[in-house]
């Protein structure tokens, strides 16, 4: 890529699709319903898989915010700047 403001573009739209879907992907919708569980559930194991998955939903929100971020101050830099300079 010749423009570096082109680069920065498509680095913050890069960042917010992974961000999109990461939140998709760990939101509290895409999730099964635990049935209250038996004498044999591991609870522990559970938490610690919903804890997991809130970290990479916070993640997915962090680059889609980033990612926008980036986006925004791409269209502030001069268009005639260029990676080689």
């Amino acid at each position: 890529m010749k423009d570096l403001r082109t680069a920065i573009n498509s680095l913050g739209i890069l960042l917010t699709i992974i961000g999109v879907v990461m939140v998709y992907r760990y939101s509290p919708l895409n999730e099964s319903v635990v049935d209250g569980g038996g004498a044999d559930t591991d609870f522990g194991a559970i938490e610690r898989k919903q804890k997991c998955r809130n970290q990479l939903l916070k993640l997915g929100v962090y680059l889609v915010l980033g990612g926008s971020f980036v986006q925004l101050v791409s269209n502030f830099l001069p268009s005639g700047s260029s990676a080689a300079a």
